[in-house]
C-alpha cells in the first residue's frame, strides 16, 4: 500500500553496487514523469555495508523506498528496499546516513518537492532499454574485475566469521546486552564490519527472568513452571525509547493489521489451535463495527493493539489531530478489552518525531515490521504461503492482514515456521 499515491509512478532502481578502493558508488535507475535516467551516487561505507549485507541481488531487480525515514531515538535514518524476481518480491530495511538520506530527497522533480525541500534539478536523459537485473559493470577490464571479485571474496570470508562468531554467543544474554548496548552508542561512526542491518528488539528469555519468586513457583508448582517451559511463543517486552522492527536470531513473530473482521476469530482459533499467538493491530472504525471480535482476540491472550482510528497516514496530520486520533481508536478498543492497550503500529509505517512522542505520551511503544509478504494483493493462498517459503523467517517480523487467502494460507505458514525449529514472539 503506497503512502503516497500521487508519486506512485516514480521509481528508483538499483542497478549497480560497487567498491572500488575506498570509494563506494552505486548507479540507480530514475523513472519519473519525465522520463528515464541513470545516476551513478558516491554514498559513504556505512550506508554500503548496510545495503551489500542484504545482498545477494544478482539475477533480482531491486527497486529502493524514495522515502527515508528519521529514527527519532536511536536518531539515525533507515530505509527499504525491494527485492524482485518472476515468482515473488521481498521488503527489507536497513539504516542508511543522513548523506544518502538527502541524496534521494534530491531525486524529487522540482514540481513535487514538499514545500520545505530546497529545488533539486534531474535533467531527464533519453530512455535507455528497459534496466536488466543487477549486474557488475562489464566495462570493467578482467584485471580489475578479478582484483574486484578477490576483494569481495574476502569481505564474504570475514563477515561469515563475524557471524560464526555471534553464533557462538547466541544464547548468552551477556554477550548479547552488550551488543545492542554497543549498538545504542554508535551511530555513523562504527566500523562498517560491526554495523547491525537492523535494530534487534529486546528480548527477556526465561533465564534472564529468574528471581526467588519463580524458583518458589517452580518448587511448589511444577506442572505449571514446566507447562511455561512447554509453550511455543515467548512474550517481548518492547523498550519505548526506539522502534522495533527485527528480532533475534531464532524467533519468529505474525502480526495481523487493519482488523477486526469477520475473519478476526478465524485467526485466532488458528493460532490457538497450532499453540501459537500473533500481534493484532486493530483499527478503531472497525473495533466500533466488531466489538465482538476485539473481546475475542483479547480474552484469548492475543495482543490487541492501535493502528490509529481511521488508517491515514498519521505523518500529515497535526499534534491535535494524532491525539485526538489515537485516543479515540485506544478508548474504543479497550471498552471492549480487559488489558491495556501498549503497542501501536503506524499506517503505511509511516512516523515522524511528533507523532513518536504523542505515542510515547499515550503510554504506547512503536511496533513495525520487516517481512512483507504483501498479502493484501496476493489472488490466492499460494502465492502468501510461497513467500514463507522463500525467504528466511528467522529474525522476522511478519506483516499481514485479516484476508480470506491469508487465513487459508495461516495453518501451513504455521507448520513451515515450526519446521524450522523457530519460537514464536508476541509484543507487548
Amino acid at each position: 500500500m503506497s503512502v503516497h499515491p500521487a508519486n506512485a509512478a516514480r521509481m528508483i532502481e538499483l542497478l549497480s553496487l560497487e567498491q572500488r578502493q575506498d570509494v563506494y558508488r552505486m548507479e540507480v535507475g530514475l523513472t519519473h514523469s519525465s522520463g528515464f535516467a541513470r545516476k551513478m551516487l558516491i554514498i559513504d561505507e556505512y550506508t554500503y555495508m548496510q545495503l551489500n549485507q542484504l545482498g545477494p541481488f544478482e539475477g533480482r531487480r531491486v527497486r529502493l523506498s524514495p522515502y527515508p525515514k528519521w529514527d527519532p531515538f536511536r536518531r539515525t535514518f533507515f530505509s527499504s528496499l525491494i527485492k524482485m524476481n518472476k515468482t515473488f518480491s521481498e521488503t527489507l530495511y536497513f539504516a542508511c546516513s543522513s548523506d544518502y538520506a538527502s541524496q534521494l530527497v534530491g531525486f524529487w522533480p522540482e514540481e513535487e518537492l514538499p514545500s520545505d525541500s530546497e529545488p533539486t534539478s534531474l535533467t531527464p536523459e533519453v530512455p535507455p532499454p528497459a534496466p536488466s537485473p543487477l549486474n557488475r559493470r562489464r566495462s570493467l577490464r578482467p584485471a580489475r574485475l578479478v582484483l574486484l571479485i578477490g576483494i569481495l571474496f574476502g569481505c564474504l570470508i570475514a563477515l561469515f566469521l563475524l557471524r560464526m562468531d555471534g553464533k557462538l554467543f547466541r544464547n548468552s544474554a551477556e554477550a548479547y546486552e552488550d551488543s545492542v548496548q554497543a549498538a545504542e552508542v554508535s551511530e555513523f561512526s562504527v566500523p562498517a564490519p560491526y554495523v547491525p542491518v537492523i535494530q534487534a528488539a529486546e528480548y527477556q528469555s526465561s533465564q534472564m527472568q529468574a528471581v526467588p519468586e519463580d524458583v518458589q513457583l517452580r518448587q511448589q508448582h511444577p506442572a505449571e513452571a514446566q507447562k511455561e517451559e512447554d509453550k511455543l511463543y515467548e512474550e517481548i517486552e518492547l523498550e519505548g525509547d526506539s522502534y522495533q522492527y527485527s528480532l533475534p536470531q531464532g524467533y519468529v513473530a505474525l502480526s495481523f493489521d487493519d482488523g477486526p473482521s469477520k475473519y478476526t476469530r478465524q485467526i485466532v482459533d488458528i493460532l490457538q489451535e497450532h499453540g501459537v499467538a500473533a500481534n493484532f493491530l486493530f483499527i478503531g472504525q472497525n473495533a466500533r463495527r466488531y466489538p465482538a471480535e476485539v473481546r475475542y482476540a483479547d480474552e484469548h491472550g492475543m495482543p490487541v493493539g492501535n493502528h490509529s482510528w481511521d488508517h491515514s497516514d498519521m505523518t500529515r496530520n497535526s499534534s491535535q489531530e494524532n491525539r485526538e486520533n489515537l485516543e479515540r481508536a485506544t478508548r474504543e478498543l479497550e471498552q471492549n478489552m480487559l488489558s491495556a492497550v501498549t503497542v501501536f503500529r503506524p499506517p503505511y509505517g509511516a512516523v515522524n518525531d511528533e507523532l513518536a512522542a504523542e505515542v510515547g505520551r499515550q503510554q504506547m511503544k512503536l511496533l513495525l515490521w520487516n517481512r512483507d509478504p504483501e498479502d493484501w494483493k496476493a489472488g490466492n493462498a499460494e502465492q502468501v504461503l510461497r513467500y514463507f517459503q522463500m525467504t528466511d523467517p528467522s529474525g522476522g517480523m511478519y506483516l499481514l492482514h485479516e484476508k480470506a487467502v491469508t487465513v487459508k494460507a495461516l495453518p501451513d505458514i504455521i507448520t513451515h515456521l515450526k519446521a524450522k525449529g523457530l519460537k514464536f514472539a508476541i509484543f507487548k
